[in-house]
């Protein structure tokens, strides 16, 4: 499925441990590329991202890259879960260019039935290829370090039912589900759609949404290409 404002409001991309039973993370292609169309406003790029399934002695690990005009990335995710245990993220903004490094040192908060437990801001469109689509129609998603176990902010995912989308030039069948706050909350800020391929390897094909907070531009993310 990187602050990708292009995906998310706040640039949420969250990074999932799911209670119920969902696709196992080693499943996944060895090696895969995506290439997306992204536009937020009148601005029109291609995010480009890049996934590899890394064995070393201390365990085995799936690296994602990603590149925009705006941003570069890397992430270390955990073989089993998919959980973020390492970030490395170079942002390029208009007035500053910034890096952030994050080590995920301990996780406490054990997700309860019907919870996403979410341990990023970064990489949804990966993440959620373990959501269990078709056995599960909503979630509760709690941020680790934030509070939001114990009563804070939290999100909701939604899915609204199948689709059929052209990608890449052919129809394709696909999930569609919705992210945003929980409560009045969320349409006080908006939603994300997101639409994910409704068979193997269940990925991310489009979102729309907001960009950030109220009064920022809309933004698109639509698969154009995609290799293994």
């Amino acid at each position: 499925m990187v602050r990708f404002k292009n995906v998310l409001f706040y640039s949420i991309l969250p990074i999932l441990l799911l209670a119920p039973t969902r696709l196992e993370a080693q499943s996944l292609p060895a090696y895969e590329r995506f290439v997306y169309s992204r536009k937020i406003g009148n601005k029109v790029d291609e995010l480009i991202y890049t996934s590899r399934f890394v064995t070393e002695d201390k365990g085995a690990y799936f690296e994602l890259t990603s590149s925009a005009s705006d941003q570069k990335a890397l992430y270390r995710l955990d073989a089993q879960s998919l959980l973020a245990t390492y970030t490395d993220v170079t942002l390029y903004g208009e007035d500053a260019t910034v890096n952030r490094i994050t080590r995920l040192l301990e996780t406490r908060y054990k997700a309860k039935e019907g919870e996403l437990l979410v341990s990023s801001t970064d990489t949804l469109g990966q993440s959620l290829r373990l959501f269990p689509w078709g056995k599960q129609q909503k979630a509760k998603i709690i941020f680790i370090g934030t509070g939001a176990s114990t009563g804070g902010f939290s999100f909701e995912l939604t899915v609204t039912g199948k689709e059929k989308l052209t990608i890449m030039g052919k129809e394709v069948e696909v999930w569609k589900a919705q992210l945003g706050l929980a409560g009045i909350f969320g349409n006080l800020v908006g939603k994300t759609n997101l639409w994910f391929l409704a068979s193997y390897p269940y990925y991310l094909v489009k979102s729309e949404g907001v960009s950030g907070p109220p009064g920022t531009p809309k933004s698109t993310l639509e698969l154009i290409r995609y290799e293994q």
